[in-house]
C-alpha cells in the first residue's frame, strides 16, 4: 500500500513544504501587501489557472468586469492575477487600460498578491469557464474594452495595403487544427488535442470561395497552422494566418469583419467581448447557450451499430463523450461533420439577419423551441441553431 501511493504522497508533501517555506520567507512582504489591499479596498481576481488559451483568460474576466460595471464598481479597484502566459498581447493591452493585470512578467508580485488575497479573503469568486458561457451578461452587458482610434487607423492602413477596397465587407474563417493544440502542448499546457473533433478545412475552402465570388474579402484566420492555402485558392482567400498574423491584427480583423465563420475554435471570444455575432459550425459539444446574435451548426453523431444518426436527446445523454476519442469506440459512434451546403445556408441566414431582411417563420420558432427544450431546462438566452439546418434535421429533435 505504501509503495502504491508513494508517487502521490511524495510530490504532495514537497508541494506542502514548498508553500509553507515560501509563506514563512515572504510573510513580512505578504503582510504589507495585505494591509495595502485592505486600506485601498482592492479586490483580486484569479484567471488563467491551468490554461494559457484565450478563452481561459477572457471568459471569466469579461463576465466579472461586466457584473462590476453593472453594480457601479470602480474597476480600478480590481487587480487581476493571470496565472498563465498571455494568450494575446493586444487583448492583454486592452484590459490593462481598465484594470491592473499582473502576469508572468512579474511572478514575485503575482505571488505576493495571491498570498495576501487568500489570507485576507479578498478574492472575487472564482468563475468556471463553461459556466461563464451561460451567463446572461454576455447578452445584456456592455463591452468593457475596445480598440482605440490610433489602433483602428493602423488596422485600416493594413487593409488598404492588402487590397481591401473601400466599403468592401470582410468575412473571416477559422477551423480547429491539430498543429495549434500541439504547439500549446509543447509550451507546457496540459490538454488533449482530440483531433477527431477537427473539421475538414477543404469544406470551408468551398464556402469561402463562394463568399469571395459574392464580393466579400475572405480572410483565413488561425495560429500555428501547419499548412499554407493551396495556390489555386489565393485569389479567393487571403492567407493571413500564414503570412501576416499578429496578436493585434487578430483583434482588429475579428472586430472589423462582417462575421466570423468559426469551425470549432475559441476564436469566437474576440467577437464576443464586443457583442459581435459569430457563425459557429462543426460544434462538437452539447452547449446550453450561445452568444447573442450567433448562429450555430453542430456535428451530428452516427450510431455505427444501429446504422443511423443519434437524436439530439441521445446526444445529450452521452454528454461530451461522443466527441472524445477515448469513448467513441465504447459508445459505437463517429462524428458527422457539417457539409458545405449546411454552412453556406447558415451564411445566407447570417447575411440576411445582419441586413435586416431575414424573416423567421412559425415553423422555425417551433423547431428552435424543440431543440432548446431538449438541451436545457432553465430557458435560453443566446443565439440560434441554423434555421435550414433544423428544417433538414427535424427528425432528430427528440
Amino acid at each position: 500500500m505504501r509503495k502504491k501511493f508513494a508517487g502521490v504522497q511524495q510530490p504532495l508533501g514537497r508541494w506542502i513544504l514548498r508553500h509553507v517555506v515560501e509563506f514563512i520567507v515572504l510573510s513580512p512582504a505578504i503582510l504589507v501587501t495585505w494591509l495595502w489591499l485592505k486600506i485601498r479596498r482592492k479586490e483580486v481576481l484569479l484567471i488563467g489557472r491551468g490554461s494559457s488559451t484565450i478563452t481561459a483568460f477572457v471568459m471569466p474576466l469579461e463576465v466579472v468586469l461586466r457584473r462590476l460595471v453593472k453594480s457601479n464598481c470602480d474597476l480600478r479597484k480590481v487587480i487581476v492575477l493571470n496565472m498563465s502566459t498571455d494568450a494575446n498581447a493586444q487583448i492583454r493591452k486592452m484590459y490593462n487600460r481598465v484594470v491592473r493585470i499582473i502576469g508572468e512578467e512579474d511572478r514575485f508580485s503575482r505571488r505576493l498578491f495571491w498570498w495576501a488575497s487568500i489570507l485576507g479573503r479578498q478574492q472575487l469568486p472564482r468563475v468556471d469557464i463553461l459556466d461563464t458561457q451561460n451567463d446572461p451578461l454576455w447578452h445584456t452587458g456592455q463591452p468593457v474594452v475596445s480598440l482605440n482610434q490610433e489602433e483602428l487607423k493602423i488596422g485600416d492602413d493594413f487593409l488598404r495595403s492588402i487590397g481591401v477596397k473601400e466599403g468592401q465587407k470582410i468575412v473571416c474563417y477559422t477551423v480547429r487544427s491539430s498543429s495549434y493544440y500541439q504547439k500549446l502542448i509543447e509550451s507546457g499546457v496540459n490538454l488533449k488535442p482530440q483531433t477527431v473533433r477537427n473539421p475538414d478545412e477543404s469544406i470551408y475552402h468551398d464556402v469561402a470561395k463562394i463568399l469571395s465570388l459574392r464580393g466579400y474579402f475572405v480572410v483565413r484566420m488561425g495560429k500555428d497552422l501547419a499548412a499554407k492555402l493551396p495556390r489555386d485558392l489565393e485569389k479567393y482567400i487571403y492567407d493571413y494566418a500564414t503570412f501576416a498574423r499578429t496578436d493585434f491584427l487578430d483583434v482588429y480583423f475579428l472586430n472589423k469583419c462582417e462575421f466570423l465563420l468559426n469551425g470549432g475554435t475559441g476564436m469566437f471570444i474576440f467577437r464576443a467581448i464586443s457583442n459581435l455575432p459569430t457563425l459557429f459550425s462543426d460544434i462538437y459539444r452539447v452547449v446550453k447557450t450561445f452568444f447573442f446574435g450567433d448562429i450555430t451548426l453542430f456535428q451530428k453523431v452516427w450510431l455505427v451499430r444501429e446504422n443511423r444518426l443519434a437524436t439530439v436527446g441521445e446526444m445529450v445523454a452521452m454528454g461530451d463523450s461522443f466527441s472524445d476519442e477515448r469513448h467513441q469506440e465504447r459508445l459505437g459512434v463517429r462524428l458527422v461533420k457539417n457539409t458545405a451546403e449546411e454552412i453556406l445556408a447558415a451564411c445566407d441566414e447570417m447575411e440576411a439577419r445582419l441586413n435586416g431582411t431575414w424573416v423567421t417563420t412559425e415553423e422555425d420558432e417551433i423547431l428552435q423551441k424543440k431543440y432548446w427544450d431538449l438541451i436545457c431546462d432553465s430557458g435560453h438566452h443566446g443565439g440560434r441553431i441554423g434555421a435550414q439546418f433544423l428544417r433538414d434535421n427535424q427528425d432528430l429533435l427528440r
